[in-house]
């Protein structure tokens, strides 16, 4: 596989909500892209120095598209693990890959309705992390990217975990700490360790407890405490929703 993204003029022209209004209904039915080179006078996408990749070949085989995500998760990060963070927050290549060859993944996991749909799963829809948490394909590389952890036996453990309680995700993925594994890591086995407790625990409690990390990350500098105290602060906030009925 050759990685490609798209040329700057060619992204601005598909992005635009009149292009896609127009379009709406080959995003809705074409089941191939051919279209897309016709829309934009040229072929848009262009070659990196990235030539020798092996093909992504995306997991579609469920009925439920959201039971593939650890599965596509995993295909995406183990061949595109080498990007940098900066390289990896690119719209033109997560365009490039949504509208090329993971352009029926793309329909499959995100059955398209609306022009906003479009913009949000092919394109970036909003600004800073919001986009790459919505991009049909960067969020699965960031998926991977914030929770593989090298050290464990199993090096997708937390990953299996998020993708498993993906009403998580955006919690994980969308505030500041996120970037950092040493600290996103503990604040994921915190979680973990009280449902193998058995606590409920929400969407709306792991807001409440990223919002509590997030206030942490102000009073301390999160990056020179130790994970057990990050996960020890995490833990017992926990215990402390359960104590008041929170969590049951």
């Amino acid at each position: 596989m050759i990685l490609q993204i798209l040329d700057i003029d060619s992204l601005n022209l598909l992005k635009d909500k009149a292009c896609i209004t127009s379009c709406l209904n080959k995003y809705k039915n074409y089941n191939n892209n051919s279209w897309i080179q016709d829309v934009c006078g040229k072929n848009p996408f262009i070659n990196t120095k990235y030539t020798d990749l092996p093909e992504i070949i995306f997991d579609m085989s469920k009925d439920k598209p959201i039971d593939t995500d650890f599965e596509n998760v995993k295909r995406v990060y183990d061949t595109l693990n080498f990007l940098s963070d900066s390289n990896a927050s690119e719209e033109r290549l997560w365009a490039a890959l949504c509208l090329g060859s993971g352009y029926n993944y793309v329909q499959y996991r995100w059955p398209t309705q609306t022009v906003e749909n479009v913009l949000q799963h092919y394109f970036f829809g909003f600004g800073g992390r919001r986009s790459l948490n919505r991009n049909a394909i960067a969020r699965l590389w960031w998926i991977g990217r914030l929770t593989y952890d090298k050290e464990r036996e199993d090096h997708y453990e937390l990953t299996k975990f998020v993708c498993n309680h993906s009403d998580y995700i955006m919690h994980f993925m969308e505030r500041n700490t996120s970037n950092n594994i040493h600290i996103l890591r503990p604040f994921i086995e915190a979680i973990m360790d009280a449902h193998t407790k058995g606590y409920n625990i929400n969407t709306d409690d792991v807001g409440f407890l990223s919002k509590y990390l997030n206030q942490l990350g102000g009073m301390y500098i999160l990056d020179f405490v130790s994970e057990d105290w990050i996960k020890n602060k995490i833990l017992n906030k926990i215990e402390s929703l359960k104590n008041i009925n929170a969590i049951i």
